[in-house]
């Protein structure tokens, strides 16, 4: 009782000193919610909204379970959904992982413990933004960005064997309070159960998928615009590193940071960002997972993640072929921001005109 008396003294006391802040620094709360807002137009939105609905539609639908059973069998997962579910994280991203953690496990279509593996196992930034993003954009290399990417994959594989497998896989069958890897601590009680039989698939239409990716995809937005308002406030008033700074925070500013510092920093700081993810990362986790959402195992993994990362990215990057550069030109260059480029503006077209029907909607009942 006294921890969740301290805990809502905390949030409404950090609430209230933003708010001041916000007050005392209007010019970079100004800059930051600019700066979220072109962020989420210029690549949250095209890559995480196609991602939800399509995620929305393949979910509803029975999965292979002869493909998927080899890859069920190997990472330890009692359903075949739930390999279905890290193999559609490994694409969309951490947001797509908790969305499908949280709705698997309301639903009562996969245990607990399937729900917790997930995260662990699918919580990793999509390719879009590590290949596209980190290595062509910030660090300037493609083919790094490919192996980043890689070497991400292959350190949740890793922190979830030594996780999971060793410390919190020690019992079996269903446990729906997960003692065997949250302690019973970490959530509120399940609201699904996983059925003896097979589980009834919800049937989900394109109107259905679309509504439900627009939610998703506000919510994302929310906390990307608050977390780099935030981030652009306390770096007005507090003296501190503004890499250390966005790093914690969020994490395309905290790698748009480090890339500018260059040569190895710029590398293995990437590498620490992808890892630890950031509060607004993890805000959106608890958003979107609900009652899966386990925060002790998936800080230790994240933990684990970083060490493997760094030493998986440290074996690989020397057998690149020439020299790697990842010394960013970003702040030596100047580039008029007149249109957005044509993937951008139809995802934001696609994505406005759904915003405005369900508006419509709830106006109308």
């Amino acid at each position: 009782m006294n921890v969740c008396r301290n805990r809502r003294f905390f949030t409404a006391a950090a609430a209230a000193v933003l708010g001041v802040l916000v007050l005392a620094e209007p010019q970079a709360a100004k800059q930051g919610f600019a700066s979220g807002t072109a962020l989420c137009l210029d690549s949250v939105l095209p890559a995480l909204f196609p991602f939800f609905v399509v995620c929305e539609l393949l979910m509803a639908a029975p999965p292979p379970a002869v493909l998927l059973r080899p890859l069920q069998r190997v990472l330890g997962l009692e359903s075949a959904e739930a390999a279905q579910a890290v193999v559609l994280s490994w694409v969309g991203g951490y947001a797509v992982c908790a969305r499908l953690a949280g709705q698997l496990y309301d639903a009562g279509r996969i245990s607990r413990r399937d729900a917790v593996r997930l995260q662990i196992l699918g919580c990793c930034s999509g390719p879009g933004f590590v290949i596209g993003c980190v290595g062509g954009l910030l660090l300037g290399n493609v083919r790094l960005g490919v192996m980043l990417y890689a070497a991400q994959i292959g350190a949740n594989l890793a922190a979830g064997v030594v996780c999971l497998f060793g410390a919190c896989g020690r019992t079996r069958g269903d446990a729906p309070d997960l003692r065997d890897g949250c302690g019973g601590r970490c959530a509120s009680p399940p609201r699904g159960r996983m059925q003896a039989s097979a589980p009834t698939v919800q049937q989900v239409s394109i109107s259905t998928a679309i509504t439900s990716a627009v939610t998703s995809s506000l919510s994302v937005c929310g906390c990307v615009v608050f977390f780099r308002l935030v981030g652009a406030v306390l770096g007005a008033v507090i003296p501190l590193p503004s890499v250390l700074v966005s790093a914690a925070l969020e994490v395309s500013a905290g790698c748009a940071d480090f890339a500018v510092l260059g040569g190895q920093a710029a590398l293995y700081g990437c590498c620490a960002v992808l890892s630890l993810l950031g509060v607004s990362v993890w805000a959106q986790m608890q958003l979107f997972a609900g009652a899966a959402f386990c925060p002790q195992v998936l800080l230790a993994s994240r933990l684990l993640h970083l060490v493997f990362l760094q030493g998986i990215l440290r074996f690989c990057v020397r057998f690149l072929p020439g020299d790697v550069g990842v010394c960013s030109t970003l702040s030596a260059r100047i580039v008029p921001l007149l249109h957005l480029p044509p993937d951008a503006a139809a995802a934001g077209f696609v994505f406005l005109c759904a915003a405005l029907y369900k508006a419509w909607q709830n106006l109308y009942n």
